[in-house]
């Protein structure tokens, strides 16, 4: 799942207020001294004093047409340009070997950008959420807190595959009655309920079933409602920062629902924390008696668990890093980065492929032939789906769910773009600043991709890709270009879940269903930013059962 990082900057380095230090480009740089090496400084559009290059921003469209913006500045400005919006400075990249230089240069603990979303931070502030703002932090704090998650969520994910499999199952039987049948949900809304109820079967044991409105409580729906609606508030807050600094509608709005999320996921969390130490302990108490062994061995024996597979949070409680009430005050950050950027995600892979019957006919002879009606259980059978895999590497290419990669420097970089001519150029650039990888550019460039506006995932099949190695075009295999969840450090904690939750439930959907687009449904959209890209309008869907 992706990290705030990944799905929060792009909206924020565009229209922060937050004062940062100028680019300083052009200056003398003496380890810079060689002749085929230039001091440059990076093309910007017309700049004013405050305001920067806002006007050619919002002459371009602004932040609805910030897909729009990025590819066509990379095609009148090339491989490297800046942006000044409201005193916040970006420094875009379209190469991604040169993004590998910010990347290399982090330290141990790299900033990372929950810290910059001021909506989050001053929320947890207020709320005496300290544990929830370590993970939002830098240094020893965000180490602290994602060393107590990493084993049993970024480490451990292959074993969360069944849990997930299982819910997945779940969510396939009710998407035909829910979207076309009794039209309970619409496809996009249906998804996201789905990211839902399969991280939460993972974080808890046991999936709430939002997507199933005949068996789900009205308390759950609120609670999904109310997660989502934080997570699109957040964005709109971002666009419309006056609103929060006057206390405006938005900003009321975005309380409201944080607040909801947090007492829901609190209570859920906090629950199946205080049951699973029940467990561990009742376990314990049984095995003493009867063999007279040390508690404190007993616990440290294989978890507890009253489900097939141990929970994310019936792990951390067998782990003993945290206490059950910090195991709560997780839950809600968790929930909003794994679900909502999840369910962005997956709703351009599912559109691409309504979209593109053919391709979703392929799909299906594959998984088929590999699965032939089984679930996606296993990472073996995740490397034997390589048209799967494409599908999801070229919606990416094609639309991902954010325009740029986002990294912010901790100290001064000497970046080096390389030109064909020989000639390189060099810019110097201070601590404060963003580094941004263009989604955008390179991937929508016919020189690199042919016919770049189709979706063709036959492009990322493993012929296709050995077969471009040695030519320009090899470029787009570049990790940064194909995974949508981070590079780095600071990768998104639940972006291996995030991946197998993404495969898992489109191996089971395809199997049984075919989804297309409705008769009545609109027939153009367009990358609109909200939090993430998303459809703008999403097109309605129906969901048949394949024959």
């Amino acid at each position: 799942m992706p990290s705030f990082s990944t799905v929060l900057l792009p909206l924020f380095t565009s229209l922060s207020l937050t004062t940062t230090a100028a680019f300083q480009t052009g200056l003398p740089q003496p380890h810079l001294a060689n002749p085929k090496i230039i001091p440059s400084t990076p093309p910007t559009p017309l700049k004013f004093p405050i305001i920067g290059t806002l006007p050619d921003f919002l002459l371009r469209g602004g932040v609805d047409s910030l897909s729009q913006i990025y590819t066509d500045m990379y095609n009148e400005y090339g491989s490297v340009f800046s942006l000044s919006l409201m005193g916040s400075d970006q420094f875009v990249l379209a190469d991604p070997r040169v993004f590998d230089q910010v990347v290399r240069s982090e330290s141990r603990y790299p900033i990372g950008g929950g810290e910059d979303v001021a909506t989050f931070t001053q929320f947890y502030d207020a709320n005496n959420l300290t544990v929830a703002k370590k993970g939002s932090s830098r240094g020893e704090d965000w180490k602290e807190w994602r060393s107590a998650m990493d084993p049993d969520m970024y480490k451990a994910w292959e074993s969360y595959m069944p849990t997930i499999a299982e819910v997945a199952r779940k969510i396939s039987s009710v998407a035909g009655r829910e979207v076309s049948e009794a039209k309970n949900i619409e496809f996009v809304d249906f998804l996201s309920r789905a990211a839902f109820d399969m991280f939460t079967a993972v974080m808890v044991g046991q999936s709430l079933q939002t997507t199933d409105n005949s068996v789900a409580s009205p308390e759950d729906i609120e609670f999904v409602k109310a997660t989502q609606a934080a997570f699109d508030v957040t964005g709109r807050l971002l666009s419309n920062p006056l609103d929060k600094l006057f206390g405006g509608d938005l900003y009321s709005e975005f309380n409201v629902n944080m607040e909801k999320t947090y007492r829901f996921a609190n209570k859920m969390n906090k629950e199946a924390a205080d049951q699973a130490l029940q467990l561990q302990q009742e376990t314990v108490t049984t095995n003493d008696e009867s063999e007279g062994k040390c508690p404190i061995k007993g616990m440290q024996n294989a978890i507890k668990t009253k489900f097939s597979n141990p929970s994310f949070v019936e792990r951390l409680v067998h782990r003993g890093q945290l206490s059950n009430d910090e195991i709560a005050e997780i839950a809600a950050p968790l929930l909003m980065a794994g679900v909502d950027t999840t369910a962005y995600v997956m709703s351009w892979l599912y559109l691409n492929l309504a979209s593109n019957p053919d391709a979703q006919a392929k799909l299906a002879a594959e998984l088929k032939s590999v699965l032939n009606g089984a679930d996606l259980t296993t990472k073996e059978q995740m490397d034997s789906l390589p048209y799967l895999k494409a599908c999801i590497r070229e919606s990416h290419r094609l639309t991902p769910a954010t325009v740029v990669v986002v990294k912010r420097l901790e100290k001064d970089i000497d970046i080096v773009v390389p030109n064909v001519d020989g000639i390189s150029r060099s810019y110097h650039i201070e601590a404060g600043n963003r580094i941004c990888l263009n989604l955008r550019g390179i991937p929508m460039d016919p020189k690199y991709v042919t016919n770049p506006t189709l979706f063709q995932p036959e492009r990322f099949l493993p012929s296709a890709i050995q077969e471009r190695k040695g030519t320009p075009s090899e470029i787009m295999d570049h990790p940064a270009f194909s995974d949508p969840f981070g590079r780095g450090k600071r990768r998104c904690l639940g972006s291996n879940v995030a991946t197998a939750e993404i495969m898992i439930l489109a191996a089971r959907l395809f199997q049984d269903w075919e989804i297309t687009l409705s008769k009545d449904s609109v027939k153009e959209w367009k990358a609109s930013q909200k939090l993430m890209l998303k459809a703008d309008p999403y097109p309605s869907m129906d969901v048949v059962r394949r024959m």
